[in-house]
Order: C-alpha cells, then sequence, then structure tokens
C-alpha cells in the first residue's frame, strides 16, 4: 500500500494531541540519540524529534507522502534526512538507538510472515540494548469499533468521506473519498490493513530475536478493549 493523493490531506484530518501525547510517551520509554522511522507520513513525528535535537532518519514506501513530509519541514526550518524504503526490505550502515513504526503503519503488513520479515530488519537495525517502539490496531477496533464504520464530513474546504468494511478475522478495507472544494481536486483511495492478536506479535516478536517485550493502549496500561495496542521492545 502507498498513499497517493490522500498524502496531501492527510495532516488536516489528524489530532494534533495524538502527536503530543506519543512524543510524551516516546520519551518516557526509550533513551536515545539516534532515531530510525518507518512510515513516517508526512513526517510530523520526525520533526518533533529533530528540534530536540535527536539525529532522525525519517522514511516512508509513498514518494506522496515524503514530499509533503520535506514540505513540511521546510517550514519548521528542519534539516530533516529522508528516504523511500520497504520496511520488510531493508538495511542501514549504522545501527540506531530508537526505531518507530507508528500509527498504524504495521497493519499495512498483510502476512505473519513478512511482518516476521520487518521484525527482523528492526533488529538487526538496532544497537545493542535499542528500543523499538511500534503500534498496531487492536482487535477489539477491528471487530467492534470498525464493523460496518463510516466517517462523513463537509464544508467549504472539502467533502470527506471514510468507510471501513472487515474482510476477514482482523483484516480490513478502508475507502477514503475526498472533494477538495477550492481546487476541485478528488481523492478516492482503498487501502487494506490487517492486524493480530497481541500474542501473535510477541511470538513474532520473539522470533526475530527480542526477549523484553511490554505493551500498552492508548499510551496507558493495556486495555483489550481499546483501539491501539503500543509495544515497547528492547533488543
Amino acid at each position: 500500500m502507498s498513499y497517493q493523493k490522500f498524502a496531501y490531506y492527510y495532516d488536516s484530518l489528524m489530532d494534533e494531541d495524538f502527536y503530543s501525547g506519543y512524543l510524551h510517551f516516546i520519551m518516557n520509554n526509550a533513551v536515545f540519540e539516534t532515531v530510525l522511522e518507518l512510515g513516517c507520513g508526512t513526517g510530523i513525528m520526525a520533526i518533533e524529534l529533530s528540534k530536540l535535537n535527536k539525529t532522525v532518519y525519517a522514511t516512508d514506501l509513498s514518494k506522496q507522502m515524503l514530499e509533503v513530509a520535506k514540505m513540511n519541514a521546510a517550514e519548521a526550518n528542519v534539516d530533516l534526512m529522508l528516504g523511500k524504503i520497504d520496511m520488510c526490505d531493508f538495511m542501514i550502515n549504522e545501527p540506531v538507538d530508537l526505531i518507530l513504526c507508528m500509527c498504524d503503519s504495521l497493519n499495512y503488513i498483510l502476512t505473519p510472515n513478512k511482518v516476521l520479515k520487518v521484525f527482523k530488519n528492526v533488529w538487526n537495525a538496532l544497537k545493542a540494548e535499542g528500543t523499538f517502539i511500534f503500534d498496531v490496531h487492536s482487535m477489539h477496533k477491528i471487530n467492534v469499533t470498525f464493523e460496518d464504520y463510516t466517517e462523513e464530513a463537509e464544508d467549504d474546504d472539502f467533502y470527506f468521506k471514510w468507510t471501513v468494511h472487515k474482510i476477514s478475522e482482523g483484516k480490513i478495507r478502508h475507502h477514503v473519498q475526498i472533494i477538495d472544494q477550492e481546487n476541485h481536486d478528488r481523492v478516492d483511495e482503498r487501502h487494506e490493513q490487517q492486524t493480530y492478536p497481541v500474542e501473535t506479535y510477541i511470538d513474532l516478536l520473539e522470533k526475530a530475536g527480542f526477549k523484553t517485550i511490554h505493551y500498552y493502549s492508548d499510551f496507558k496500561e493495556y486495555n483489550e478493549q481499546d483501539d491501539r495496542v503500543i509495544f515497547v521492545v528492547k533488543k
């Protein structure tokens, strides 16, 4: 999956408080100077970490997301290192202290074998005692929150409609439609995501070599009925 036109509208639909909460969570759960972000999207977190004088390598599979991240970095007067990589197939020259994969980016990896490849790549890219922080949709979110889910809004700037349909256990398809009223542009994209029970992610992490595995939900103690599961994993 690679975001296309939707990338240019992504920030206007995201909650700024979410990023500030995530930044606080990261700073409380990792000691680091160098960061690799997988699926960096429009670069919001990478920019915030760069402002804290961290060395950040921000990567994404979507060319359009990286273009927006470049514009956001320029606007924030941040010199961001950006690159296009596939998280299922990457190597880096110098290992880092922290690897991030936020905003359910890992859920776009649709099979357990490919998720395991991501985890092995992360293991190899981390320094000894390095930290890996990532999040995924909970099974509750897929089965309950996203059941026949529709969100729709319209104002003077644009019309937005987002629908979600369950395909199979843990697997959903998003359909995003946007009509830009000012620029007369249209977005019509479909994306698929797959999530698994917490126990499956733990098993895959252990197969990749990780031993210290903690998990939370929505920045607090884990509750299976919350929407987002956040893993903090130490090499």
